[in-house]
């Protein structure tokens, strides 16, 4: 089965329907369909757009958004984000303000979908998922905020959430 990496999330977000929080199980009930090399390219897929969403105006959208966002916080935020499929995620690349015209995103974190990815590589191989050669950058990119000023930044989310 051949497979492109938003095809996957697209269909595990449709299956899903209204219910995120069941975007994991969805995930690993796709992935389990899957050859253990496509599962590998997808978990590296997968970190390559953590690494690209790991950014300080997107950890800003996610702290209005959520009324505060920790580091872990931000993790499990961009999780979300990736599981809301490639339109989304690259309008949110483009402009984290686009975020507003979603519904029902406070708090939303979504731990659960990257350990999918594992979960379900070990159950299709009975091994642990093999370590990525992937760099992560120590710190986010782009220029930090202040919290005073993310009202300013993302007008939209300010009047949604703020």
């Amino acid at each position: 089965m051949s497979y492109s990496f938003w095809e996957v999330v697209e269909k595990s977000k449709e299956n899903s329907g209204e219910d995120w929080e069941s975007r994991p199980e969805s995930l690993k009930a796709i992935l389990l369909k899957l050859s253990a090399e496509e599962i590998i390219k997808f978990n590296n897929d997968y970190r390559c757009k953590l690494n690209e969403a790991y950014r300080w105006d997107l950890w800003g959208a996610a702290y209005l958004i959520n009324g505060g966002c920790s580091d872990d916080g931000f993790d499990y935020w961009r999780d979300f984000l990736i599981s809301e499929g490639e339109s989304i995620y690259e309008a949110a690349l483009n402009s984290p303000d686009s975020l507003a015209k979603l519904d029902d995103i406070e708090e939303a974190e979504l731990e659960e979908y990257r350990y999918a990815i594992d979960e379900a590589y070990e159950q299709l191989t009975g091994n642990e998922m093999p370590e990525d050669n992937i760099e992560y950058p120590a710190e986010p990119k782009g220029e930090e905020w202040d919290e005073d000023n993310l009202e300013t930044m993302f007008p939209k989310l300010a009047e949604k959430y703020g």
